[in-house]
């Protein structure tokens, strides 16, 4: 049983949040020559440290927001790296194919999927 504060609509926006990020990097995927692995690998390290690097500049003294800021995008970053590492192996934990140059797409799609039928 999720936490209390875990209601459907908190765990949809989580989704959303993800959707919207992965729907972003696709534009940003169509003006690279990079594999769409190496792009996702890149773009996760770019963001963690671009992440790191604004929230101690901007909010020094700042832990507690310092370290949501740090674990939401956390769980971006693993989103990406888990996505790079399914292309390598060419197949999701589910054994649906993964193919590079189509990845992010199909997970846009899986989580379209996904927000229509999740329920808690």
């Amino acid at each position: 049983m999720p936490p209390s504060g875990f209601s459907q609509k908190a765990i949809n926006g989580l989704l959303e949040f993800v959707k919207a990020n992965y729907a972003t990097i696709a534009d940003k995927y169509k003006n690279t020559s990079l594999s769409e692995q190496e792009f996702l690998e890149e773009t996760s390290s770019k963001l963690e440290e671009q992440v790191r690097t604004t929230l101690t500049e901007t909010f020094p003294s700042s832990e507690r927001l310092n370290g949501g800021v740090q674990g939401l995008t956390t769980f971006v970053v693993e989103c990406y790296r888990n996505l790079a590492q399914e292309i390598v192996e060419g197949q999701d934990k589910y054994q649906r194919p993964v193919i590079d140059g189509k990845a992010i797409q199909k997970e846009l799609d899986q989580i379209g999927t996904y927000l229509g039928k999740f329920k808690i």
